[in-house]
């Protein structure tokens, strides 16, 4: 049996697209609902989400093996650098701030007149550049898009 990440904080955030938040939304499923009025926006955290889901895999001996120092490194900005996995401390980083966004989209997906009836579009494209520029900097690939099978006449 393989070992569990730790500490279950990090678990949670390896989780961040699918785990449970506010009123039992996830970030996919309150992106269904965002999507509904800002098709493009919700694609383009779902691509991103997918490009990180596609590189976490090969992350996962470094996550079970150093899980409680990555964590520590993350919770201090003046822990020294990981000297491990180059690239999964800001592979985390980035999922810390789509993590942050599933909670402010299942609040908002919970109740979308909310206070204020505002959408969070703002969050949403802050968010949106910022990890995709990390991404970029990790190399992180693009996923390639598949084309539909051409219909024989």
């Amino acid at each position: 049996m393989p070992a569990e990440i730790a500490p279950p904080e990090l678990a949670r955030l390896i989780d961040f697209a699918e785990r449970s938040r506010e009123h039992d939304w996830s970030l996919r499923s309150a992106l269904t609902r965002y999507a509904q009025g800002q098709p493009q926006r919700a694609s383009d955290v779902l691509a991103l989400v997918r490009r990180i889901e596609s590189v976490i895999p090969s992350h996962l001996a470094s996550l079970r093996r150093d899980g409680p120092t990555l964590w520590d490194e993350l919770q201090s900005s003046d822990a020294p650098p990981h000297t491990g996995d180059s690239v999964l401390p800001e592979l985390l980083r980035g999922m810390i701030e789509f993590d942050r966004l599933g909670d402010i989209l299942a609040e908002w997906a919970a109740d979308p007149t909310g206070p204020t009836g505002e959408r969070p579009d703002s969050a949403v494209d802050a968010v949106t550049l910022d990890v995709d520029q990390r991404l970029e900097q990790l190399g992180v690939p693009h996923e390639e898009r598949q084309r539909p099978p051409r219909q024989r006449s």
